[in-house]
Parts: structure tokens; sequence; C-alpha cells
């Protein structure tokens, strides 16, 4: 299986995008966090480096779109 980029966008409303696929996720902007945390705490508890891609892929997003 080839694996896709992660894609991040903001939208409109200040909530954050992240794709990977065919897959998607709109996190609210007062949410990154809380997010990011739950990615990393699904990383530690599975191995799923994807989920850990997602959680720095959510901290870089609220670093450079919404600063």
């Amino acid at each position: 299986m080839i694996e896709t980029r992660i894609e991040v966008e903001c939208l409109e409303d200040g909530a954050i995008r992240v794709r990977r696929g065919a897959w998607s996720d709109r996190v609210p902007r007062a949410r990154i966090d809380h997010w990011a945390d739950h990615y990393e705490l699904m990383h530690l508890n599975n191995g799923n480096a994807g989920y850990l891609e997602l959680a720095h892929a959510l901290r870089e997003a609220k670093a450079k779109l919404l600063s």
C-alpha cells in the first residue's frame, strides 16, 4: 500500500482540515491541541505512526496557519 501525504488546510471558520487519502477530519480551532494530544495518545496505545504524524501536522498547522 502506498502511503499518501497528509494534507492540511485552514477553513474559513478557522478550523483545520487534515486529510490523508480518502480519510479526513475537521478540527475546530479551539480544539487543535486537544486533538493533537488525542492522536499522540492513540499512537502510544497502538504504535501506529500515522497518528503521530497527524498530531505533528496539526501542531505545525496551528503554528503556521493560525499565527
